[in-house]
């Protein structure tokens, strides 16, 4: 397993693989491509709610959750009832479609939902998580509790259930990867399914402001009228795990600490500490949405894990264990442009 979860990494990283592999990943690339055509070639079911998809072309690692709970937030502080419909990927399995309430108490909540759906239940009270690898039977589950807002987190490609807004994420650091399609890169579908997108949030524009001409000249040639956001995952505070406490980012300035993480992209949770002023001395990863090990947070150092990661985790955290707490900030290309100057 260490193997492929090496080789994924380096696929991810754009490094060179063997060419045995390389030969056989482009061709499973094949099918990968001929099932998301054939999707595409399926009248969508509309339904009479509104619609709002986020997603991504890239697998995993764009930052769609802050950009789920950023959006569910304002639509539930408008009045409207709202409904997050997700996969649940790493959730057990179970008979689906599956809903909670976020208002209602509830166990194992990260175990059912998965970990994105527990992280997006804990920020925004007042909505609907509904768990449903069918989004057509999520959209239809949530309409009968009454909800008229829809938002479905990382369904760019589920193209059954037709929606309003279709919200495209890319990462600055690391856009289109190698440009091939899963498993022989990071990409799910072409470059030119951008047509699709009716909004395109750039994220983490400040870990690679120099790509940004260069996505943005891409979106454009695919998606001339689609709004661009740039967007960055701006660290608000830490959260101890053991018992929920708060405290500043100061608490990491010139810091020893060991980062934890279990997302599509570490290295970007990396750079993020980094900027905090503090000193990654280790770091250990895992797949994205795999657990962690205990052995990973033991110690007498800080240790700091994601939000993601943290939902995962149950009782018994040691009290020098932390989450980076995330929220979306807008940035601006030509405020940071006179910055460098």
């Amino acid at each position: 397993m260490k193997y492929f979860d090496d080789l994924s990494g380096r696929i991810r990283r754009n490094e060179p693989v063997a060419i045995p592999w390389r030969a056989a990943l482009r061709a499973a690339s094949l099918a990968q491509r001929a099932g998301m055509w054939l999707r595409l070639r399926r009248t969508p079911v509309r339904v009479p709610a509104h619609v709002i998809s986020f997603g991504n072309l890239t697998a995993g690692g764009t930052g769609k959750t802050p950009a789920v709970i950023e959006r569910a937030l304002r639509e539930a502080e408008q009045g409207r009832q709202v409904a997050v419909i997700t996969r649940g990927y790493g959730a057990s399995s179970e008979e689906f479609p599956l809903l909670m309430h976020t208002n209602r108490a509830e166990e194992d909540v990260a175990r059912r939902f998965g970990d994105e759906a527990a992280l997006i239940a804990a920020r925004v009270p007042g909505i609907w998580i509904v768990r449903s690898p069918d989004r057509v039977a999520g959209a239809r589950a949530a309409m009968q509790e009454g909800c008229d807002t829809l938002i479905l987190d990382d369904g760019y490609q589920a193209v059954r259930l037709s929606r309003d807004e279709n919200i495209l994420l890319i990462d600055a650091t690391n856009p289109f990867g190698n440009g091939f399609l899963v498993p022989r890169g990071i990409l799910r579908e072409p470059v030119a399914a951008i047509e699709r997108s009716t909004e395109v949030i750039i994220t983490r524009c400040d870990q690679a402001p120099q790509a940004l001409p260069g996505i943005e000249s891409v979106v454009r040639r695919f998606s001339p009228d689609a709004p661009i956001r740039h967007m960055v995952h701006k660290p608000v505070m830490l959260k101890r795990l053991c018992d929920g406490q708060e405290y500043p980012l100061e608490l990491l300035r010139g810091s020893s600490i060991r980062a934890v993480c279990g997302i599509g992209n570490p290295e970007s949770f990396l750079k993020t500490l980094q900027d905090t002023g503090a000193e990654v001395v280790d770091m250990r990863m895992v797949a994205d949405h795999a657990a962690l090990s205990p052995d990973y947070v033991t110690g007498e150092e800080i240790t700091v894990v994601t939000e993601k990661d943290a939902a995962r985790m149950g009782a018994g955290v040691p009290a020098r264990v932390y989450a980076l707490c995330i929220s979306m900030a807008p940035y601006s290309p030509a405020t940071a442009e006179s910055a460098s100057r």
